[in-house]
């Protein structure tokens, strides 16, 4: 079974695919306002401290921006591995969340997809759990390079030092 999954071009480029656009889609709808959009969500999450770092709003900035460049590296097929590991623990930190959320017996908004469609929490958790199993699909795939502009690289420049092929996957 490990193999099927694990194995299949086409199952790991949809899975990267996925990942990218859902976070790339979060990111491009928090941008606009990041202040109400993604720095005030995290804020009502009450989880992350505010005294004395704001850390809830530091996250909350930094948020889209790591959403983008993870989703459309994912999407281009930049660095594979790495985004993949950091789609992963974008996905985790969302399940973290959320979770702590629905066991303070709350259910809010998660502001995943501000201004498109009006999501709970309680409902966004399984989209959270899928963006962590797609995204360690991908990073254990051994064909997760397919379709990549990683490979284009490689195969353009094949003395690459070790390093950088390293961090290509």
């Amino acid at each position: 079974m490990y193999q099927k999954i694990f194995g299949n071009k086409w199952f790991t480029i949809i899975s990267r695919i996925l990942v990218g656009a859902i976070l790339a889609l979060g990111s491009i709808l928090k941008l606009p306002d990041i202040k109400m959009n993604s720095v005030h969500v995290v804020y009502e999450y009450g989880i992350l401290p505010i005294e004395p770092i704001d850390f809830a709003a530091i996250f909350g900035y930094i948020l889209p921006f790591a959403e983008l460049a993870v989703g459309l590296a994912l999407i281009l097929g930049v660095l594979t591995r790495l985004v993949a590991f950091g789609g992963g623990m974008l996905g985790l930190s969302f399940v973290i969340g959320e979770g702590v959320v629905l066991l303070q017996g709350r259910d809010l908004d998660c502001g995943c997809f501000p201004g498109l469609v009006g999501t709970m929490v309680s409902q966004t958790i399984y989209l959270s759990v899928a963006i962590i199993l797609f995204s360690a699909i991908v990073f254990f795939s051994k064909n997760r390079n397919f379709l990549t502009v990683d490979n284009i690289i490689k195969k353009k420049y094949p003395r690459l030092p070790q390093w950088v092929k390293t961090l290509m996957g």
